[in-house]
């Protein structure tokens, strides 16, 4: 009796994992290809973006406190993206707008409205999140941006590679699926801000993302979890600078 109820456990966890939903592979990809390689691949197809609009949930958390939204991500190429994050009841919280190496934040969490520069302290005010030199872009929507290999990277098996890259940064990739999975950066002052990317799909030709994005450092997480993507729609500027109110104060 035991052993019948062994396999039928057996070839119910069987049923379960064939019905679950298969695991992405990036198409054409070849590990023999290398980590840069990969790195370049992943990439290359968002430079080709004319816009992009993107919804997610959003969670943040920090010690025993947590807070969950929705983020609404526009974004223009070369030099233009907007993230609204909404709270309860479609309560506005507040709107980061980034217009080449200026940023510019608002709404009830922010009062005034302020603008510094991108690599400022804005957005760690309002997250408890300090991204240092990271591309606000790349960082949300979980692209690794690109940078030169710095050192030797290491295999922890045949099939994973750790890669170092500038501005002490070092990803993880699977060199068989063809992904990034995890981004660890150590900022000037020493704190460390890692990304886990996970649950990839394909967006357009060429263009993988993950859908889940968990940005950690310190005590402080959060998570994005993408539920639609629309891309070249016709984005113009107009739309993503309405709303923005007058009398912005500026900051370092």
């Amino acid at each position: 009796m035991r052993i019948l109820q062994c396999r039928w456990g057996a070839a119910l966890c069987l049923l379960v994992l064939a019905c679950g939903p298969p695991s992405v592979s990036r198409e054409g990809w070849r590990a023999v290809a290398g980590p840069e390689a990969l790195l370049v691949r992943s990439v290359a197809p968002f430079a080709g973006l004319r816009d992009l609009t993107a919804e997610a949930a959003v969670e943040l958390r920090q010690g025993d406190m947590r807070e969950r939204g929705t983020a609404l991500i526009q974004l223009i190429n070369p030099d233009l993206f907007r993230c609204e994050v909404r709270g309860p009841f479609f309560t506005h919280i507040f709107t980061a707008l980034l217009e080449a190496d200026s940023l510019t934040v608002y709404g009830r969490a922010v009062d005034p409205p302020l603008k510094g520069a991108a690599g400022g302290h804005l957005l760690e005010a309002l997250t408890g999140l300090d991204l240092g030199r990271l591309d606000l872009r790349y960082a949300l929507l979980g692209l690794v941006e690109p940078g030169a290999v710095t050192g030797t990277v290491e295999y922890p098996r045949a099939d994973r590679a750790v890669v170092p890259l500038s501005g002490g940064r070092r990803v993880w990739l699977d060199m068989h699926r063809g992904f990034a999975t995890r981004e660890r950066a150590v900022l000037p002052g020493g704190d460390a801000l890692q990304r886990e990317l996970r649950d990839y799909g394909r967006t357009m030709a060429g263009l993988y993302l993950p859908r889940r994005v968990e940005i950690s450092q310190r005590d402080v997480a959060l998570e994005l979890e993408y539920k639609t993507y629309k891309f070249d729609s016709g984005l113009d500027a107009e739309q993503l600078h309405r709303g923005v109110p007058r009398g912005v104060v500026r900051v370092p």
